[in-house]
């Protein structure tokens, strides 16, 4: 992370001063440094799960029943999402292209639903906790 905020530091000093046609070239490295750290973030994000399910298999009961529940949740986004064209002023195609349109609903709809369980179990939580005393 250090070195991350060393190299935004020297990206900004660099831009600050720099011409219009020589800033893609000054952000060119740091752009690469990007596409690095990604990969290596999904590397990880990859690896350390599958060296926990090894290590621990009764957790990973639990994270498939989490991802399953997850699938339910998306599923349902699915299928409530609508495919109606926007009316728009703007002409952007992807106002009326379905798939764009379902793919924009399944999410929407999913944030909502996740949204919902969340505040629900804050509340929960919270009257649970209030019990107990």
């Amino acid at each position: 992370m250090g070195v991350s905020v060393i190299v935004a530091l020297v990206y900004f000093f660099r831009i600050s001063g720099a011409e219009v046609d020589q800033e893609i070239a000054i952000a060119e490295p740091y752009i690469l440094w990007a596409l690095i750290l990604l990969g290596l973030t999904a590397f990880l994000a990859i690896l350390f799960p599958i060296i926990n399910i090894v290590l621990n298999p009764k957790n990973a009961v639990k994270a498939l029943l989490g991802l399953i529940t997850l699938g339910v949740v998306f599923l349902i986004g699915y299928l409530g999402s609508d495919t109606t064209p926007i009316v728009s002023a703007v002409s952007n195609p992807d106002f009326s292209d379905p798939a764009v349109l379902r793919f924009a609903d399944t999410g929407i709809i999913a944030t909502y639903i996740l949204l919902g369980v969340a505040i629900l179990s804050l509340i929960f939580t919270g009257i649970r906790s209030l019990i107990k005393l």
